[in-house]
């Protein structure tokens, strides 16, 4: 039970925290902190409510001793009202703080604080905004006996009025806080009676954002010690004459945000000791002359964004403000500046004039502003800066006159402004580098971005040792020379952005090497070459929007941190060098360029964030992300990817505490194919940590291979996953060199064969394909045939003989007339078949017998007249038959005998005959076939041979039919004469010969299953002669390219997995020094295997070289050499020689990624042996002779 219920049961749940005494018992809910140094304690309780219908609240239950400050927080989430009650805090003689936040408190009674005499500070914030009903009324005596109350804090709290006297008895307090209430009147304060002075004492009062409207004179008469009153943020747009009278204490006045037009001449009479007045945000559109006479401490004055003009700002209207140190008159409608407007402020710091209409300073204007040090000119109309306009300056640090119209800038204008720091001069009309920069020798800062500067030469900026940061984009600059930057040591920030820059001579930045940014982006540059290489500090580089065509890692700094390389024309992020694992980039922005292919090396391994949207990729090479341990979001978003390997996005293994990277991949032309299933589950596989978090996963759309069609990805089925192929032999079938081989897929001519990863959809697209008959060669394996759109006007007997495993079998719209006898023989898994749409006019039961499986049958849209009634008799799984738009006239009740698992049948659009004879029968059967039939309100008879009278069946009259009798269309036979015995006899042999030739034809796959399940090697001979004595099972043979996947992924699995088997790896095992062709020579005569890495690495580097390649040709004449080929990656078949594809079709084949990989590459393996220490590694020097040649470490 919470505190709001049980506080009447504290006395059991008191606990004992932090360093309080033992005798302090700490309610529930409320959390108790020493004041350090005392026994005192300042306790916080947070409540969902106080005294509401939810909860009754007893604060008695707090200890009275040593509390002295109490917090109480309300829930904000509730929605309930709260209430205080009459001596609620009673017993708490000794608090001295009381801090009630969030409790939607509609009123404060009378007594509500009796007892609490020795408050000092006390704070109600209802936040009863939050219900704009709802306001908080504050008893007349509330506050009576807390005479010593010096912070009262009344904000928040929707307070429309007070009560008369209700401050009158805090003689003490110091400070009166009541904004963001609604009050609309201040003399509910009650601060204007002269003679029963309320609050006295008051320092400090806050009544902005309320709904005040005016303030009358004499309406803080009684607040001669006040010093802070702010009254922003209210509507108040009259001040009386006397509205500030009597407060003679006054030193921070706050009318901002309010709806002035005009001050009374003498508002600030008495208030002779402002330091600050804020009027900005206002419509003051008049000054009175000697407004602020008298104001001779004042510091800061604003009078920003009202409408002031030159009427009211000139020489009479800042005197006597000899200490004034800032002055805001920005955002005005002032259009000039005379000499004498300023003369008096000796003093002034900071003066502010921008977003003005200034066209004209007289000369001397800033003449006696010895001490200004920042003067704000920006968003004005000035155009000629004179040799006198800025004259007497002697102090100024900051300049600022950017969005001006200045064309022209005396060489003299900063003569004795030594100690300038910043010039702005961006966004005008200059066409050159001002000279008068020569001459600053102490300046910092240089802007003169958006001018029509064209040149920059070597003296544009001579003797600016001190400059850091110079900005110059968006102008017209077309070159930078060698020697423009050479002056500038210090210069850490350099933009160039925006210009027309198409060369920068070699060496134009080497004397600058405190370079951290450089900004070259929206420029015409075409090669940066040898540019950034010598910049030790260059954290930040932008050279997007160029036109770019080439880019290496070698043209930046190890050190750099960002690079901005977007909307270039980059085809390649090229790395000559291999200088991946030395950078420390962060962030790379390639996007928007033409890079077709992303490898490792075109990931530095430090990089967190990698942008590549919008370009052209194709093509993500394998273990492109792996070691790259920084990574927190790559995007791929809007490439040309069609396909991706799962190790493209393979990750080195991540830290648990680390969120896993997070990848965009929408927008690319994915293709579902028989290789991206592991897409859909790729967030799945978190529990690894080796795979990224695809964000966008839900957003992608794939392309069916099959039919074209575009859907998401998340709900492409798994059988939708194909692969296009023309021909196929699987690794473990041997005829596929002869004609007749039931496991060699070949595709027929004109048609479109795909498959899913595991071959277990085998689909055959030879729709609209010409054809006059059924193609002789459609794939053993078929699982789904496309036939229709063709020309065959019957359909011959075991025509689809041996495609045990075809389900789906389309033979529409081809125009089909007869179907013969066991056309569909050996169908035994057919589920669905599409024959609407012919010419078919007679079935004579034998057509679809032993289809037993078969749920979907469509014969729609023939011309059937006849139906034999066995036609169906088999077909026990029939689940939706459609025989409507045919020629059938005589209802066939009995076809439908055995079919007892239909759910779906369509009749309709048939000549029906209203026959007497059959016309009960099959209303009676309609009635009982309920929902199955799917159209029979729609089925209609013919009354009439001669007239043509139609009727719906369902509905029909018996009594107006006639007798006279239809010609018959289906025959009622008996199904009789089943032979029981010789049946059975003729079914086991069957299953028997079909069990016999699935283990013939698969014995292959059963010997690699019954291995990797029980280590026993059917009708194998595992070892060859001589290999006993072998000191290595395999010897790998590989590209160095490919050494993350061997070294990281192939070598551990077989080296310590088990069985554990010895392999030469020739980063290991190979002497160094040694011919290479003798080296590989001497490891595949001491290994008994030998495993061939193929992959597009391979081919194009180690196969290209000479000695290489011969030594595998000799080593592999001798045909009793075991050769494992795999192949690693996507091969063209156009980049393999003859050789190569010698030895995939004579040797064992293996695809990384294929289903049971390891299985299968295991069973190739020779039979694994005790380790034998002793001579392994010294095996291949001992057959080796040195030569003149050292062999490289990798290969």
């Amino acid at each position: 039970m919470r505190i709001l219920w049980g506080w009447c049961l504290a006395a059991l749940l008191w606990a004992v925290a932090g360093n309080v005494g033992p005798e302090y018992h700490t309610p529930d809910d409320c959390q108790v902190t020493s004041l350090a140094g005392t026994d005192l304690v300042a306790l916080l309780c947070r409540l969902r409510t106080i005294n509401s219908e939810l909860d009754a609240t007893n604060f008695s239950v707090i200890p009275t001793r040593n509390t002295v400050k109490l917090r109480i927080e309300c829930s904000d989430v509730l929605f309930f009202q709260s209430a205080l009650q009459n001596k609620s805090f009673v017993r708490l003689r000794e608090l001295q703080e009381l801090d009630i936040e969030y409790c939607k408190i509609g009123e404060v009674p009378r007594e509500a604080f009796l007892g609490l005499t020795n408050l000092r500070n006390l704070t109600l914030r209802t936040y009863n905004t939050d219900w704009s009903a709802m306001t908080l009324k504050i008893a007349n005596d509330a506050f009576r006996e807390q005479r010593n109350l010096q912070r009262l804090d009344l904000g928040d709290n929707n307070i429309w009025t007070l009560p008369p006297a209700l401050l009158c008895h805090l003689e003490n307090l110091r400070l009166l806080n009541l904004s963001r209430n609604k009050l609309q009147d201040v003399t509910v304060l009650s601060f204007s009676q002269v003679e029963h002075i309320c609050a006295p004492g008051l320092r400090s009062l806050d009544v902005s954002f309320n709904h005040l409207v005016s303030v009358p004179a004499f309406a803080f008469a009684a607040l001669k010690n006040l010093q802070m009153l702010n009254m922003s943020l209210n509507g108040i747009s009259k001040l009386e004459d006397k509205a500030l009278f009597g407060m003679y204490s006054l030193e921070v006045l706050d009318l901002s945000g309010n709806l002035l037009t005009a001050l009374p001449p003498e508002l600030f009479q008495e208030n002779k000791r402002l330091t600050k007045l804020y009027i900005r945000n206002n419509s003051v559109s008049v000054l009175a002359p000697g407004l602020f006479t008298g104001l001779s401490l004042l510091l800061e004055l604003e009078l920003t964004d009202n409408q002031l003009t030159n009427t009211w700002v000139n020489s009479e209207t800042f005197t006597d403000l000899l200490r004034l140190a800032s002055l805001d008159l920005s955002n005005n409608k002032i259009t000039r500046l005379d000499a004498a407007t300023f003369r008096d402020l000796t003093n002034l710091q900071v003066l502010k004039l921008q977003q003005n209409m200034i066209e004209t300073i007289s000369d001397n204007t800033f003449s006696g502003l010895f001490r200004l040090h920042t003067l704000v000119l920006s968003d004005n109309r000035v155009k000629v800066i004179s040799d006198k306009t800025l004259a007497g300056l002697i102090g100024l640090q900051v300049l600022k006159l950017d969005n001006n119209e200045v064309f022209s800038v005396d060489s003299h204008a900063l003569t004795n402004s030594t100690e300038l720091q910043e010039l702005q001069l961006s966004h005008n009309y200059l066409q050159d580098v001002p000279k008068l920069v020569q001459s600053l020798a102490s300046l910092r800062t240089l802007d003169l971005s958006g001018n029509h500067v064209s040149v920059i030469t070597n003296s544009s900026f001579t003797d600016l040792q001190h400059l850091s940061a110079l900005k110059l984009a968006a102008n017209v600059v077309e070159n930078i020379t060698k020697s423009v930057f050479k002056n500038l040591p210090a210069l850490q920030v350099l933009d160039l952005g925006s210009n027309k820059i198409h060369t920068i001579e070699n060496g134009a930045f080497d004397n600058n090497k405190h370079l951290e940014a450089i900004r070259l982006d929206n420029n015409v540059l075409t090669n940066v070459h040898g540019l950034f290489s010598d910049l030790p500090n260059l954290q930040w580089l932008n050279l997007s929007k160029n036109h770019l065509e080439m880019f290496d890692y070698a043209f930046i700094p190890r050190g750099l941190k960002y690079l901005d390389l977007r909307s270039n024309f980059i085809n390649e992020l090229g790395n000559y060098f291999e200088i991946e694992s030395q950078l420390n980039l962060k962030i790379i922005d390639a996007s928007f360029n033409k890079l077709s292919d992303i490898s490792a090396s075109s990931v530095p391994d430090s990089v967190e964030i990698l942008f590549l949207n919008n370009n052209l990729i194709s093509r993500v090479q394998p273990y492109a992300f792996f070691k790259k341990k920084n990574l927190t979001r790559v995007d791929l978003f809007a490439n040309k990817i069609k396909n991706i390997d799962q190790n493209a996005l393979r990750l080195s293994l991540m830290d648990p505490s680390r969120d896993l990277p997070e990848f965009y991949l929408g927008g690319n032309p994915f293709e579902c194919d028989c290789t991206m299933e592991w897409l859909q589950t790729i967030n799945s596989l978190e529990e690894t940590r080796q795979h990224p978090t695809v964000i966008d996963l839900d957003t992608i759309n794939c392309r069916l291979m099959n039919n074209k069609a575009v859907i998401p990805l998340l709900e492409a089925q798994k059988l939708q996953f194909l692969c296009e192929y023309e021909s196929h032999c699987f690794a473990l079938c041997h005829c596929c060199d002869f004609d007749a081989c039931d496991c060699e897929m070949t595709c027929p001519t004109n048609c479109t064969c795909f498959h899913d990863e595991s071959w277990a959809a085998n689909i055959v697209d030879c729709s609209q394909a010409g054809y006059d008959s059924v193609p002789d060669r459609i794939p053993m394996d078929s699982s789904e045939v496309y036939l229709d759109g063709n020309n065959m006007d019957s359909l011959s007997s075991h025509t689809f003989i041996g495609r045990k495993n075809l389900k789906v079998l389309y033979l529409n719209d081809s125009k089909v007339e007869v179907i013969h006898n066991r056309t569909f023989n050996g169908l035994k898994l057919l589920e669905n078949l599409y024959l609407q749409n012919n010419y078919i006019k007679e079935l004579k039961g034998y057509e679809f017998e032993h289809l037993t499986l078969l749920r979907e049958l469509y014969l729609h849209s023939n011309e059937l007249l006849y139906i034999q009634n066995t036609t169906f008799l088999t077909l026990v799984s029939l689940r939706v038959l459609r025989l409507d738009d045919n020629r059938l006239k005589i209802f066939p009740v009995n076809l439908f005998e055995r079919t007892h698992n239909l759910r779906s049948l369509h009749l309709s659009e048939n000549p029906w005959s209203c026959d007497c004879d059959n016309l009960d029968d099959i209303q009676t059967w309609m009635h009982a076939a309920g929902g199955m039939l799917k159209d029979a309100d729609k089925i209609i008879c013919s009354l009439n041979r001669s007239v043509e009278v139609k009727a719906q069946i369902s509905t029909f009259n018996l009594s107006a039919c006639n007798n006279e009798t239809e010609t018959t269309t289906i025959k009622h036979e008996a199904y009789l004469d089943y032979v029981f015995l010789p049946t059975i006899t003729l079914g086991a042999f069957a299953v028997l010969l079909t069990i016999t030739l699935v283990i013939f034809c698969n014995r292959n796959r059963m010997r690699v299953w019954v291995y990797a399940k029980y280590g026993v090697r059917l009708f194998y001979r595992s070892e060859y002669e001589g290999d006993t004595d072998k000191a290595f099972d395999a010897f790998v043979s590989y590209s160095s390219k490919d050494e993350v996947f061997v070294t990281q992924i192939l070598a551990p699995e077989l080296e310590r997995g088990s069985p554990a088997y010895k392999l030469c790896l020739h980063y290991r095992d190979f002497p160094v020094g040694a011919y290479i062709t003798d080296t590989i020579l001497s490891a595949v005569d001491t290994s008994k295997r030998t495993i061939l890495i193929l992959s597009e690495n391979f081919i194009k580097s180690e196969w290209c070289r000479f000695e290489f390649r011969s030594a595998h040709h000799e080593v592999l004449k001798d045909r009793r050499r075991r050769l494992i080929v795999i192949l690693l990656g996507d091969v063209p078949q156009r980049d393999l020689d003859p050789d190569i594809r010698l030895y995939l079709k004579t040797n064992t084949y293996l695809k990384w990624g294929d289903t049971h990989f390891w299985e299968k590459l295991k069973f190739a393996m020779p039979d694994a042996q005790p380790p034998t220490r002793n001579h392994q590694l010294h095996t291949l020097a001992s057959q080796q002779q040195p030569g003149p040649r050292p062999v490289p470490l990798h290969m």
